[in-house]
């Protein structure tokens, strides 16, 4: 029988004014399964997909001084990955650059199989960063992932996974983003924003989390679910989408909590805690 984990999340302070706001859907994996979701402190105005993608997300109308909440349940058995999830959407920072392309086919050099030039691409990746702030995200002044051919340089899970998803593409390896949030063991609050990613071949693991090694130095990195003990969440999958509004478009580089969906700060996102109210 699966077990059933209720998240609750909120945004750390009211709104300051009356405004819309977006929630992702937590999708369906091969871990969980949405059973339920409820809102409140806000109004529920529609259901809106990404204009280029399968992801769907609640529209929220939300009064001036009302913190919103939202509440959802999740079986820990799902039904798998929507084929939606690894289609390519032009992305800018999931999609390589040429010279990525180019740095990719040297990696995986001779690798035959699906799984070999993931475990090729893996390992170039861990080995071309370490953890760590940087100044301008990787992919975030470029039209395309750019390649990192030599030295090591400073990601956090977004930067490091980001590349990783391009990177496996540039092989021909179904990949996705996909943001969430996750709770150390004995942990029930944290802020959502971690990130990992997980691909579609042949004979491979699908969840990958080459952050979560670096930051904890928990050494070579392996296709475990959790490998740092605890409990992950997924909330939305990819970056950079986008979603038709009646003031036009308005494009969300990740969805991780309540992001603005109107206003001139529309596509940003509001610092948001997520409770693990049980597993």
């Amino acid at each position: 029988m699966a077990a059933i984990s209720r998240v609750e999340l909120t945004t750390n302070d009211p709104v300051s004014a009356t405004s819309d706001l977006i929630f992702a859907f937590p999708p369906d994996t091969p871990e969980q399964r949405l059973l339920d979701i409820d809102v409140d402190g806000a109004r529920l105005t529609e259901v809106v997909q990404a204009r280029d993608s399968g992801q769907c997300a609640l529209r929220l109308t939300v009064e001036a001084g009302v913190r919103p909440t939202v509440r959802f349940s999740l079986a820990d058995r799902g039904p798998g990955f929507a084929p939606w999830m690894f289609a390519s959407r032009g992305a800018h920072h999931e999609e390589p650059s040429r010279e990525l392309i180019r740095l990719i086919g040297d990696v995986v050099g001779r690798a035959e199989t699906a799984a070999e030039r993931v475990e090729c691409i893996v390992r170039h990746v861990e080995e071309r960063f370490t953890y760590g702030h940087r100044d301008v995200g990787l992919g975030d002044d470029t039209e395309q992932m750019p390649a990192l051919a030599c030295d090591t340089h400073l990601g956090t899970c977004i930067d490091t996974h980001s590349y990783a998803v391009a990177a496996m593409r540039a092989a021909g390896i179904d990949s996705a983003y996909v943001s969430g949030v996750f709770f150390a063991e004995g942990q029930a609050e944290n802020a959502p924003g971690h990130c990992w990613f997980v691909i579609r071949a042949a004979g491979a693991p699908h969840h990958w989390d080459i952050s979560h090694h670096l930051k904890h130095g928990l050494g070579a990195t392996t296709p475990a679910y959790n490998p740092l003990p605890g409990h992950r969440y997924a909330l939305a999958i990819g970056r950079d989408l986008v979603f038709d509004t009646h003031g036009g478009p308005v494009e969300f580089s990740r969805l991780c909590g309540f992001c603005r969906f109107s206003g001139p700060d529309r596509g940003e996102t509001l610092p948001t805690l997520a409770r693990l109210l049980d597993a």
